[in-house]
C-alpha cells in the first residue's frame, strides 16, 4: 500500500515540475500585433492649387506635400469625409476632382493605407458649378421659357401666359411686361434703349415689348418676314437685330424697321453674333453650324460650314441653342436630358460641359457679362426653372 501511495505521489510532483517547466519556457509564438508589419508614415499636405478654393466636381485640385502612395486607389483624399476622385498619384502629389460638397468651409485630409494616421486638415473653398438662379413656383403657373440679360445682370424670363418678367442680379421678382397675344416667348434679346424684342416661333414677325407694354407687333410680313422666326440675337452695338426662320432666312432688322435678308441652307433654331461673324445652328438633313463672315449691315459673306454636329457628336440630338466665349469657344445647348451642352473648340475638338452635373435638356441660353452662363431647362418635357452655371471665363 505504501508502495502505490508512493508512486501516485512521484508520478504528481513529476506533473507538477513539468508544468511549472513549461511556464516559464520562452513563448515563441508571435501574437497578432507582432504580424501586422509597421505603419506607413503619416501623410502630410504642405499645399493645395488653387490655393482657396475650387469648382466642386469639376476643377482639377493639385495637392503636393510627402507620403502619398504612388497606387491611386491607396490614396483616400475626404473633403468634409466624402471621398474625391484621385486622378493621378506620385509620393509627393496627388491631381484629383473633388465630391460636389458646397461649402465656404469644407476639411479635407488624407488617408493613406498602411498609414494608421490621416494627414493634416487643410480648410477650403468649394463653389457649385451649376446652381438654380431663381426658385420658380409651379403651383402657381411661374414655368420659365426664353431668357436674356441687361449689362447689370438683370435677368428678363418669359414666363408661360404671365408674361416677361424682371428678375434683379439680387434675386428679386418683378413684373416687365404683361402678357400680350404670346403664349410664351421662344427667343428674346435686349437692344440698346432697353426694350425688349422677342419672337414666338410658328410667327412671321418679331414683337417690341417696352416695359409696363404689352408686347407689340415690331415687324412681320409688311416689312418682308416671309417665314416663322425661330432666333434672334442683337450685334454688339445692340442695334442691329440678326434672325433665324424656318426656311433658312437670315433677317437684318434694324431698329428703323430696314429688313434685309439673307439665305442659308436648313431650318435656323439660333442665331448669334459673335464680333465679324454670325453663327447659326440648323438642322438640314442633320445639325450643323454654319460660320458667315458679318461684311457689313447690308451684306453677309459666304456661309462656312464650320461644325457637323450630328455627324461629330450624336446624330440623335437636335441643336436648341448657342451662345460663345471670348475664347472661342462654342457652346451648344441640346435636347439631351442628361449633358445636354457641349463645347465645340475653335480648333473643332468637342467635349461634354461638366458631365453628370447638368440632368436636364437645354431651352435658352445666354451668357452674363463675367464668367456665368444661364440655361432654361426642361425636365420630362416641362420648362422648370434657370440653371446659373460657372464658366469659368468671359463670353460674348
Amino acid at each position: 500500500m505504501k508502495k502505490y501511495i508512493y508512486k501516485i505521489s512521484a508520478f504528481i510532483s513529476a506533473a507538477i515540475f513539468l508544468f511549472y517547466a513549461a511556464g516559464c519556457a520562452e513563448d515563441i509564438t508571435p501574437t497578432l500585433t507582432e504580424y501586422s508589419p509597421p505603419s506607413l508614415p503619416t501623410p502630410v499636405i504642405t499645399s493645395i492649387n488653387p490655393p482657396t478654393e475650387a469648382l466642386a466636381g469639376v476643377t482639377k485640385i493639385i495637392i503636393s506635400g510627402s507620403n502619398f502612395s504612388s497606387t491611386l486607389r491607396n490614396n483616400l483624399v475626404y473633403f468634409n469625409g466624402v471621398p474625391g476622385t484621385v486622378i493621378s498619384a506620385t509620393p509627393t502629389q496627388l491631381e484629383l476632382t473633388s465630391p460636389v460638397v458646397i461649402s465656404d468651409s469644407v476639411s479635407i485630409k488624407i488617408a493613406i493605407i498602411g498609414s494608421d494616421q490621416f494627414s493634416n486638415v487643410i480648410s477650403y473653398k468649394l463653389k457649385a458649378a451649376v446652381a438654380e438662379f431663381y426658385a420658380f413656383n409651379p403651383k402657381i403657373f411661374e414655368v420659365p421659357y426664353a431668357i436674356t440679360l441687361d449689362n447689370l445682370e438683370n435677368m428678363f424670363v418669359s414666363l408661360k401666359d404671365l408674361g416677361i418678367k424682371k428678375i434683379s442680379n439680387q434675386g428679386v421678382m418683378t413684373s416687365f411686361a404683361p402678357k400680350g397675344p404670346e403664349t410664351f416667348f421662344r427667343s428674346i434679346t435686349l437692344a440698346s434703349d432697353n426694350v425688349i424684342y422677342a419672337v414666338r416661333g410658328g410667327i412671321k414677325g418679331v414683337y417690341k415689348v417696352a416695359e409696363n407694354t404689352a408686347p407689340s407687333a415690331f415687324v412681320a410680313s409688311a416689312q418682308g418676314i416671309t417665314d416663322n422666326v425661330n432666333s434672334i440675337n442683337f450685334d454688339e452695338s445692340r442695334n442691329v437685330l440678326w434672325a433665324g426662320g424656318n426656311t433658312g432666312i437670315i433677317y437684318r432688322i434694324t431698329l428703323a424697321k430696314n429688313v434685309k435678308k439673307f439665305n442659308v441652307s436648313g431650318t435656323i433654331n439660333a442665331v448669334r453674333v459673335a464680333g465679324n461673324n454670325l453663327f447659326v445652328a440648323a438642322t438640314t438633313d442633320k445639325e450643323v453650324i454654319w460660320k458667315i463672315p458679318i461684311v457689313s449691315a447690308d451684306s453677309l459673306g459666304t456661309p462656312e460650314l464650320y461644325f457637323d454636329f450630328s455627324t461629330q457628336i450624336n446624330n440623335l440630338l437636335k441643336i436648341i441653342d448657342l451662345v460663345i466665349a471670348q475664347d472661342g469657344d462654342l457652346c451648344i445647348g441640346t435636347d439631351k436630358t442628361t449633358d445636354p451642352v457641349y463645347i465645340i473648340h475653335p480648333d473643332k475638338s468637342s467635349e461634354v460641359l461638366y458631365p453628370g452635373l447638368i440632368n436636364s435638356a437645354a431651352y435658352s441660353l445666354v451668357w452674363g457679362n463675367g464668367n456665368f452662363m444661364y440655361m432654361t431647362n426642361i425636365v420630362n418635357g416641362t420648362n422648370t426653372t434657370v440653371l446659373k452655371i460657372d464658366m469659368q471665363k468671359l463670353g460674348l
